[in-house]
Parts: structure tokens; sequence; C-alpha cells
């Protein structure tokens, strides 16, 4: 390979890279109002070490400031930047699940295949695929232009399936769509669209009856499920 097309190419994984960073930093605040290192290094697979190596990066050309505490936050430049990889990601899911047919929680992983691609070519998929305006894990797909209305977490008020009371529910959102949350998610088969019956609430996990079976879902992986009372 050529030393131009090998520079091109490190250049190309940098970018890769940094966007990820960015991308998860976003969602971690879209689920907890705050990402720190540690999540944010548990949730791209990493050592803390190479995040906190990354995210230094990310701070000399002013995307992130770093606080306290090991809290991460994206400056204005980084929430602009983000907001354009969440939407293509986002638009990305919503073409693979509602033209192609692939399984909601497979869609995340194949989206970051497309994410990549060329901005023009992404707005072309969004209006063959409708105008979405949520993702199939019930997500906002924002909106670069309007940075408040992308901002606006919250579509409705919805229940968390870690607080919600006895009762009958459907499940609404996967708040943030978590690589390290999607997994558990994906062996219960708890997706926007189901409908579960939540039958006790501990300090350890919500239980809920689904699909005729009782289970039990982990506080943490709970917080992210987001439902309407039925």
């Amino acid at each position: 390979m050529a030393e131009g097309d090998m520079k091109s190419q490190e250049r190309g994984l940098r970018k890769s890279s940094y966007e990820d960073y960015l991308a998860t930093i976003y969602r971690l605040r879209e689920v907890y109002g705050q990402a720190k290192l540690l999540d944010v290094s548990r949730e791209l697979g990493v050592k803390p070490s190479t995040a906190s190596k990354i995210l230094s990066q990310l701070e000399k050309k002013s995307l992130v400031k770093r606080y306290m505490y090991k809290e991460v936050v994206l400056t204005s430049k980084g929430i602009d930047l983000a907001i354009r990889i969440i939407r293509k990601h986002r638009i990305a899911e919503a073409f693979l699940a509602h033209k192609l047919g692939i399984d909601v929680f497979d869609t995340h992983y194949y989206a970051h295949y497309l994410e990549h691609l060329p901005d023009e070519l992404i707005e072309r998929i969004y209006v063959i695929t409708g105008s979405p305006k949520i993702c199939p894990h019930g997500n906002i797909i924002p909106i670069v232009e309007n940075r408040e209305e992308s901002l606006s977490l919250e579509q409705t008020h919805y229940t968390r399936l870690s607080e919600a009371t006895p009762g009958l529910y459907r499940v609404e959102r996967i708040a943030g769509e978590l690589s390290t949350i999607l997994p558990v998610l994906k062996e219960l088969q708890i997706k926007p669209g189901v409908m579960i019956e939540v039958v006790q609430q501990t300090p350890l996990y919500t239980a809920i009856r689904y699909d005729q079976a009782l289970k039990e879902v982990v506080k943490h992986v709970a917080f992210t499920v987001f439902l309407k009372p039925m």
C-alpha cells in the first residue's frame, strides 16, 4: 500500500474512532443525564486508560470537556457532530428494520457500518424509508438543523421499567441503545411494541410477565426501558 493511502486510511480510522466516542457520550447522557469515563470505556469495550487518551485528544479538538469525578461533557461543537452521527445511525437502523426486515436488536450492530456513509446518501435512504421520526428502538432521529428539538430526549412522558408499578404496559423505547444493554434485552426479547406485565419491584430487579413466562430484569437494564401504561 502506498504511503499516501496508508495515511488516508489511518485518518479514516481515527475519525471513525472519534465519532464512536462522541456518539457514546451522547447516548450515555440520553440515558443517565451524564457520561463518565468508566461508562464510556465499558460501552466501547476499551480500557479506561485508552478511553482517557482518546478523550484527551477530543478535548484538544474542543469537542469534549472533562470535569472532576471523571465526567465528560460534549462541547457545542461536539454536540453538533454527535447529532450528525446519531442521526445517520438511527436512519440506518430504520432502513434496516423497515425495508430489509432485520431484527430490531441486530439493526444497531449493522448500522455501525452504514453510519459512516456520506451524509447525502444517508439522507436519500431517509426519504426512501419514509422520513421516520424515531428509530426502531423508539429513540428520536435528531434533526441537524434544530439542536433544541434534537436534545429534547423525552418524546412524551413514559414510565421507566425500573420504577413502574404493577400492571400492564406497552414497551415504547429503549433509551440510548447501549451495546452493554441491548444483548440482555435481546435475550429477554423486550423491545418496542411488546406488551408486558410488571409484577413486582425489588431492590435488585423488576419482575415481569411476558410471553407467558415470569422474567427478572436487573435494575440497570430496566432503567433504560420506557413504558406506556395500558
